[in-house]
């Protein structure tokens, strides 16, 4: 399993890309939200337009979703013709569609299938086993682990942990958790916080915990408290990681 961090940044981030995660095994490739800077980003890869098979949208907040519209539009422009399926909550379905329709238009037909799929507390796509739990944000959001044979990814998307996102985590090869503050913020708060997620580190006994999402006024402080914790990191748009192969130097050479 194949992991591209596309972008690690918060909704109004300067610097980063608004987040997002490529993941590729074999044959299938899968894109986890597309915010409005994704679109550019993925264009940058120089990607063969018929490389992603699955966009799996955690919320539908701007920065998760507001890049589909051009992404589809692109795909559409330089003649995709493989179908593609977004996986989403049901109920967030119709506004992803209006993207869809607005990338189209005034055509009003995409060139390539389009299939919708439900979000599901566990499926199994190809060689993958996922699993989904909700957190604790403004708009009901999933976290996603997917696992392939003995290798497990952990993305939370947005939002506070919850019992059941925790659970989700815990004996991930690496997780990624959305970390907006520096310091703690109430617990009934809408995101994440660094002190929660270093204690997640140290109680889940994760070997690699990449904290991601940060408000761009707390990234130096986030950075600095990191660089000190060696089973914590701070994410970073381009990080790329095999996760065949032993991550702890994949780590440290692209993130110090």
């Amino acid at each position: 399993m194949q992991i591209d961090v596309i972008g690690s940044g918060s909704a109004f981030a300067t610097q980063a890309n608004t987040s997002a995660m490529m993941v590729t095994e074999n044959d299938q490739c899968w894109l986890i939200d597309c915010g409005p800077t994704i679109p550019r980003a993925l264009w940058q890869r120089a990607l063969p337009v018929n490389t992603v098979d699955v966009i799996y949208f955690t919320h539908i907040h701007p920065d998760h979703c507001a890049g589909l519209a051009a992404l589809l539009n692109q795909w559409n422009s330089f003649g995709r013709d493989k179908p593609l399926t977004i996986i989403c909550q049901p109920e967030q379905q119709e506004m992803l569609e209006s993207l869809v329709t607005l990338a189209v238009w005034p055509k009003m037909a995409l060139c390539f299938e389009l299939h919708w799929c439900p979000t599901l507390p566990s499926m199994h796509w190809g060689a993958w086993t996922i699993q989904t739990a909700p957190t604790r944000h403004e708009v009901s959001n999933l976290a996603i682990r997917i696992s392939s044979g003995d290798r497990t990814l952990f993305y939370s998307g947005d939002g506070r942990p919850t019992a059941e996102s925790i659970a989700l985590m815990e004996n991930a090869d690496i997780a990624f958790q959305e970390c907006a503050a520096f310091a703690a913020l109430p617990d009934d708060d809408s995101h994440g916080d660094l002190p929660q997620c270093a204690q997640l580190s140290n109680t889940l006994n994760l070997a690699h915990l990449c904290v991601y999402h940060c408000w761009d006024e707390y990234i130096d402080d986030i950075k600095n408290f990191c660089a000190a914790q060696p089973c914590l990191h701070v994410s970073q748009d381009g990080l790329t990681l095999d996760l065949t192969r032993d991550i702890t130097p994949q780590l440290e050479r692209q993130l110090g």
